[in-house]
C-alpha cells in the first residue's frame, strides 16, 4: 500500500468516526405558550425567603400515563426533605397542601429525581456532594425513597389506623454498589467534587419502567458521554448484593443527563449543561430532548436520538412573590408527559430555578 492510499485510508477512517458522533442540531421547539398559571403557590413553611428558595427548587416530578381529566401527581425538590402533591391538569398545575415527609427538613436531601411505575413512586436524592462546602460530601443525599400510592386517588396507601405507610428507603445501597462497580468507583468517594477535576456523580434524572429503575447523571460526563445506571427496584431495596447495569451516552459536548421518562417503546432522555460552570453560564449549553429504545441491545457507546432542542430563547425566570432580588434561573430539569400522540409526545417541563418549576409544554415530533 502506498503512503498515499494509507493517508486517503486514514482520513476515511477519521470522517467515518467523525460522522457517527456528530454533534448535529435536532430541530427546535419552543413552548406552545406562557408558563403555566400556578395556584396556590407550594405551600411550604418558613421565613419568605426560604419559602421562596423552595419554590425556585423544584427538580423532579412523578405522574401516572397522561389521562383526559386532571391527574394527582408527585413534586420532588431539591431543598429540604419532603415532596409535594401537585395537580396536573392540561394547561396550569395545583399544588395541593398535603405532602409526604421524606427525612428531617434540616437534612440536605437534594431530591432531583422522581419516577412512577405502575402504583409505586420513586424518588432518588443526587447522592452527589455540595458545591461550595468543603469537604466534598453529602451522605444525607445518599437515599432513594419507594412508596406505593393508590391507583384512583393517588395519594399514599394507609395502613393500619388509617396512617400512609412509611416510605421504603434504601440509604446507602445505591451509593455502595456505585463504588464497587468497576465505570462509576473513580466517580464515587468522600472528598471528590462536582465539575472538574473530580466529575463527581450527581444524578439529576430518574425512569422506572417494569420493575427496573433507571438513574440518570449529570456527572460524570467527560468526553461528550454521560451515563444511565440500572438496576431492579426490588434487588435495591433488598438485601441481596447489587447487578448494575452500566450504559454510556454520546450526549454531545458539556452535556449531562437531566431527567429520564419511561415511554412505552423507550426512555426519554432531557439532556443539559453538566456540573462544569463554563458549560452553565453566562451562556449555557442548550438544552434537548433525546430518545432511547432500550429494549435494543446495544454495545459501547449509545448514540441516542436527537429529537429536539428546546429553544428557550427570550424567556426569563418567573419571580416567587415578592422575592424581587433572586429571579433564579431557567434550568429545566422535570419532565412528564401530557399527551403520547401517533407522531409527537407533548412534554411539560419544569425548572429548577423557576417560581413553582415554571411550567411550560413543548410538542416534540418522534
Amino acid at each position: 500500500m502506498s503512503k498515499r492510499q494509507r493517508w486517503m485510508l486514514a482520513s476515511v477512517a477519521i470522517l467515518v468516526g467523525t460522522t457517527a458522533y456528530a454533534d448535529t442540531d435536532p430541530p427546535k421547539a419552543r413552548p406552545e405558550g406562557a408558563v403555566w398559571a400556578v395556584v396556590p403557590d407550594f405551600p411550604f413553611a418558613g421565613d419568605d425567603e426560604d419559602v421562596a428558595k423552595k419554590r425556585r427548587s423544584l427538580s423532579g416530578i412523578a405522574c401516572p400515563p397522561p389521562a383526559a381529566t386532571a391527574r394527582l401527581c408527585v413534586a420532588a425538590f431539591d431543598e429540604g426533605g419532603e415532596v409535594r402533591y401537585v395537580i396536573v391538569d392540561r394547561d396550569k398545575l395545583t399544588p395541593q397542601a398535603d405532602h409526604i415527609v421524606l427525612q428531617d427538613d434540616n437534612t440536605e436531601l437534594d431530591a432531583e429525581g422522581a419516577a412512577r411505575d405502575g402504583n409505586t413512586i420513586y424518588i432518588t436524592g443526587s447522592h452527589s456532594p455540595p458545591r461550595k462546602k468543603k469537604p466534598c460530601n453529602n451522605p444525607d443525599s445518599r437515599h432513594v425513597y419507594r412508596f406505593n400510592v393508590d391507583g384512583a386517588t393517588g395519594h399514599m396507601i394507609a395502613g393500619a389506623g388509617g396512617k400512609p405507610i412509611p416510605p421504603e428507603d434504601a440509604k446507602n445501597r445505591l451509593w455502595d454498589a456505585l463504588a464497587e462497580n468497576g465505570t462509576m468507583k473513580p466517580f464515587v468517594g468522600d472528598g471528590l467534587c462536582l465539575g472538574d477535576p473530580d466529575h463527581a456523580v450527581n444524578i439529576e434524572g430518574l425512569a422506572a419502567k417494569s420493575g427496573v429503575l433507571y438513574f440518570g447523571f449529570r456527572e460524570p460526563a467527560e468526553d461528550e458521554t454521560a451515563y444511565i445506571v440500572t438496576v431492579r427496584a426490588d434487588d435495591l431495596f433488598g438485601p441481596a448484593k447489587l447487578t448494575l447495569g452500566v450504559h454510556q451516552f454520546h450526549v454531545g459536548s458539556g452535556r449531562g443527563i437531566r431527567d429520564l421518562l419511561a415511554v412505552p417503546d423507550g426512555i426519554l432522555m432531557l439532556l443539559g449543561p453538566d456540573d462544569d460552570k463554563k458549560n452553565n453560564q453566562p451562556d449555557p449549553v442548550s438544552w434537548r430532548i433525546a430518545f432511547w429504545d432500550d429494549a435494543k441491545s446495544q454495545a459501547g457507546v449509545i448514540k441516542p436520538r436527537l429529537l429536539a432542542e428546546l429553544d428557550l430563547k427570550g424567556l426569563e425566570p418567573n419571580a416567587c412573590g415578592d422575592d424581587k432580588k433572586k429571579r433564579g434561573d431557567l434550568k429545566p430539569e422535570a419532565m412528564t408527559m401530557l399527551e403520547n400522540g401517533t407522531d409527537f409526545y407533548r412534554l411539560l417541563i419544569l425548572s429548577d430555578g423557576m417560581c413553582n418549576g415554571g411550567p411550560m409544554s413543548f410538542r416534540v415530533n418522534k
